[in-house]
């Protein structure tokens, strides 16, 4: 299945520019060679976007609204779609935004680049007319769609990406998201700020730009669908300023800001000028900014009024919800092909994890069928760290999973020296301060269930901030006990590399999987050696097959070894109001759509 081409509603166009970028990234035998990623995000987000080959993979998703024959569309109709911006400061620029899940998603309805994503993540052609990549993977050449034009009326050319993209790379106002432009050939070195240094990127005439890689990355193609990449139009902005350019029609997308209340609010309005045909319904769309622990449920309210065409279902309102036969009715659950892993962390210079045998034991203990129950099915078992929707896009089979037997687990915990967790050393869960008493119960009564398997005391502590838990562990170089939750868009499995790789940021310092760690209970330090040697053929390998086994023994090894012991794969829910039709949404847009296109519309009730 997940080699066959994907059918579903795709115009001609679509098809068609699917096709060309299918075949533009679908070969290639580059050298193998070892990548060092510079970069750091939120570990609670942990996700980065990568695509390569398999673009067209099948996969499940979320059926197409169909249009009611009998529900006239509503012609001009303005709809509200909260956006919580999760403590993110939101300037509506692409190249000065954090990177965060909803800008993600919110921003190509309003800015463009050479690729985009659909709602699962997968690659698709935006601006470029032509991908075309060399044999070597060095080089990628882009032919802008012919006809281009901002929202302004001006038309794009080459040189405006160009310029889009140092100002993202300036070394003095460096983009939150440079990270994403890492691959770039010379970037270390203009980061740095050498004098002689020169960015990987060129354009050659007014419709042509040559990108060059420091070395081949098969995610490449998938970084630069991220909003960074963004082009801007460079005479707006210098008529405008950096503050307002966002609002005089500086994008490519299908539609423009048009208001903005800084934290407050944000309006879209159609690009005129949009290459595709827009909404025959939709004429306004108002996004109120909500933040703090009450968003979601400021949102739903809205939603409750009809003052809101969407709204989240975080497990906090999910009673409430279910409750109500006519909001449960409305509710929607992307079951299928999730793209979330939630897993249990030990670190390896702590005791008792240092012991493979102890950090096995804990994960033969975790019940996830327990667990999913505690979440109210929010969270399904899952037995490996890549999740369902990678397994669906690459044609990955990872290697088998993560077993619950609490008998073997005892006895592994005996054979490490603890019988009935008898000697261990003092274990605490640190849940930062602020949660919710039902998140503290839920949270304790996992502690229970393990404490229950293996006759173990683990301590919750939840007296400290996140800022107190951070310097925690840089006090004591990790963290030794913790629960993790992973995000990952993309359609190979390049966050093992991302995550587990010895000297990730993620890991070096945190969860200290690496090279020079002592044999006790196995040899994690070995298999932390042999891990970095995976990934790093893994990342650049074109060839599905070979790139796919590479990475399942790179995770047999983070499995063997319990580096992180996978627990469950999230369920984004939402409820979305019947009139608003035409929506695609995913496991990695969640609630919003992945474009408010033309296959959105309003209807009559």
């Amino acid at each position: 299945m997940a080699n066959q081409a994907l059918e579903r509603d795709l115009s001609p166009r679509e098809q068609g520019d699917l096709d060309r970028l299918r075949r533009a990234l679908g070969a290639g035998n580059p050298r193998p060679t070892r990548r060092d990623l510079l970069r750091w995000s939120a570990i609670v987000a942990g996700a980065v976007a990568t695509a390569n080959q398999g673009i067209l993979a099948a996969a499940p998703r979320q059926a197409p609204q169909l249009l009611r024959q009998d529900a006239p569309i509503v012609q001009g109709a303005e709809i509200s779609v909260p956006f919580d911006a999760y403590g993110h400061a939101i300037t509506l620029d692409p190249h000065r935004s954090a990177d965060y899940g909803g800008f993600w998603v919110m921003y190509p309805n309003v800015w463009g680049g050479f690729l985009r994503y659909d709602e699962f993540g997968r690659i698709a052609l935006d601006l470029a007319e032509q991908v075309v990549r060399s044999q070597d993977g060095l080089r990628y050449t882009f032919t802008i769609r012919e006809g281009a034009t901002y929202a302004s009326g001006n038309p794009v050319v080459a040189d405006h990406f160009i310029a889009s993209w140092t100002r993202a790379l300036d070394p003095a106002n460096l983009s939150p998201m440079v990270a994403f432009m890492e691959p770039l050939r010379g970037f270390d070195a203009w980061i740095a700020g050498e004098a002689e240094a020169e960015l990987g990127f060129r354009a050659e005439d007014d419709r042509t730009v040559v990108v060059e890689l420091a070395e081949p990355a098969t995610y490449f193609p998938s970084f630069l669908a991220s909003f960074v990449w963004s082009v801007v139009d460079p005479a707006v902005l210098e008529a405008s300023g950096e503050q307002d350019f966002v609002l005089n029609g500086a994008g490519t997308g299908p539609w423009q800001f048009t208001e903005y209340e800084r934290d407050t609010r944000f309006v879209m309005e159609p690009n005129p000028n949009y290459y595709d045909p827009l909404s025959p319904s939709l004429t306004r769309i108002v996004w109120p900014v909500f933040n703090g622990p009450d968003a979601a449920r400021t949102a739903l309210d809205l939603y409750l009024n009809d003052n809101a065409a969407s709204a989240d279902v975080p497990l906090s309102l999910l009673p409430e919800v279910e409750a109500d036969p006519a909001l449960s009715a409305e509710m929607v659950r992307l079951e299928e092909a999730q793209a979330h892993i939630r897993s249990l962390a030990m670190d390896f210079r702590q005791p008792p994890f240092d012991d493979v045998r102890v950090r096995r034991a804990f994960g033969l203990a975790f019940d996830r069928d327990r667990y999913a129950e505690i979440y109210a099915g929010t969270w399904t078992p899952a037995m490996v760290f890549t999740p369902p929707l990678v397994q669906e896009l690459s044609g990955y089979e990872p290697p088998e999973g993560f077993p619950f037997d609490p008998e073997q687990a005892r006895a592994l915990l005996a054979e490490a020296g603890y019988p009935d967790g008898q000697g261990l050393p003092e274990i605490v869960f640190y849940q930062p301060a602020g949660e919710s008493d039902a998140e503290l119960e839920r949270v304790q009564a996992v502690l229970d269930m393990l404490q229950e398997n293996l006759g173990v005391t683990i301590t919750l502590d939840n007296a400290r901030s996140q800022a107190e838990i951070n310097e925690l562990i840089a006090e004591t170089g990790g963290l030794q006990f913790a629960i993790m939750w992973w995000q990952t868009v993309t359609e190979t499995p390049f966050l093992l590399s991302d995550v587990f790789r010895p000297d990730s940021p993620y890991m070096s310092g945190v969860f200290n999987w690496s090279p020079d760690l002592e044999p006790i209970g196995g040899d994690p330090g070995a298999a932390a050696a042999a891990f970095a040697d995976l990934v790093a053929q893994a990342d650049v390998e074109l060839d599905t097959t070979v790139r796919n086994d590479l990475y399942r023994q790179a995770e047999a090894l983070v499995l063997e070894n319990a580096v992180y012991v996978p627990i469950g794969n999230w369920v984004p829910m939402f409820v979305e109001k019947p009139w608003l039709q035409g929506t695609r949404q995913g496991p990695w847009t969640g609630r919003l759509p992945v474009l408010f296109d033309q296959t959105v519309v309003v209807v009559e009730e």
